[in-house]
């Protein structure tokens, strides 16, 4: 799971973030499931929401990501750190690795 860092360690810009910068659909270059991150528009206040679609489009896993003393994360029988590196455009999972934005 990804830690809260001080400001001297790069690794602090991954927790600087709004949810609305990583929604849209992330591949991996390595092979781990597909993630499309969007708001849920169906209840009143929203939420953003992730799904992670395996290599058959059926078998879908769509969880609420969660923010707790600004970590990010989904519980997916477990937790799974969220981070988003600005400048590389890298969403990092921390069950699954890094993802880039697919492109359209």
């Amino acid at each position: 799971m990804f830690s809260k860092c001080n400001a001297a360690d790069p690794c602090a810009a991954h927790q600087d973030f709004h949810l609305w910068e990583i929604t849209g659909r992330w591949v991996s270059p390595d092979g781990a499931p597909a993630v499309t991150i969007y708001r849920n528009t169906s209840r009143k206040r929203g939420g953003i929401r992730l799904c992670l679609t395996y290599n058959n489009p059926q078998v879908v896993c769509d969880c609420t990501m969660y923010c707790v003393f600004g970590l990010y994360y989904i519980d997916l029988y477990g937790r799974i750190g969220i981070a988003y590196d600005r400048e590389r455009e890298v969403l990092l999972l921390s069950a699954f690795g890094e993802y880039v934005r697919a492109e359209d």
